[in-house]
């Protein structure tokens, strides 16, 4: 059955994919920089018409130099194939795809390849023997150890429904005497109130 490499054996090979991304690298950082120098890195990119050719020979320089040592430690992985991809589409553009795909004919074939290596480690990443993964586990302890954070003294107060008021059978609203119902004090209810003091007397 057809698997992927188990454990450690993917892990071999990550390092080992990287170590070789790395010396192309640099190899080709050391030769801009100490080699030809920068002064004659800035002439070929001008010959070969590739813009702001001082920036770019630069630019091209510090990213192979100095990712090189970040891909070797496994690094800032996604970052630096960003950036180094940006120099293999450039490369691509302005000099090899014009020469077709064989690199005898100087064309993009090894600028292919390279690419296609940093694809696969910005997807799979550097693996477990690398800084990135150092990091990401010492975060995720740390993430573990802290404590719960109170409840902020700032947050919305749990709404608390009012109570509700029970009425009883007195209280409801036909209870209520209403003015017609309520006697008139002033008003006597005896129909003969005359007759009555007459008699008494």
């Amino acid at each position: 059955m057809n698997r992927t490499l188990p454990g450690p054996a993917g892990e071999v090979a990550l390092v080992l994919a990287r170590l070789i991304l790395a010396t192309i690298m640099f190899a080709h950082g050391y030769q801009k920089l100490f080699i030809n120098g920068l002064g004659r890195t800035t002439q070929g990119f001008e010959s070969m018409s590739i813009p702001a050719a001082i920036v770019s020979a630069a630019f091209v320089t510090v990213v192979e130099l100095v990712g090189s040592v970040l891909v070797l430690a496994g690094a800032l992985m996604t970052i630096v194939a960003a950036c180094y991809m940006i120099v293999m589409v450039g490369a691509a553009v302005f000099v090899h795809i014009p020469n077709g795909i064989f690199a005898a004919d100087n064309g993009w074939e090894l600028v292919g390849a390279i690419a296609a290596l940093l694809l696969v480690l910005a997807a799979a990443g550097p693996g477990r023997w690398s800084v990135d993964h150092a990091v990401r586990t010492r975060q995720g302890s740390d993430l573990a150890l802290d404590p719960v954070p109170p409840s902020s003294p700032t947050s919305a107060p749990t709404s608390v429904p009012p109570p509700e008021l029970t009425t009883s059978a007195t209280d409801s609203p036909s209870s209520t005497p209403t003015m017609a119902e309520v006697p008139d004090p002033t008003r006597s209810t005896d129909p003969l109130p005359f007759h009555r003091q007459r008699t008494e007397a």
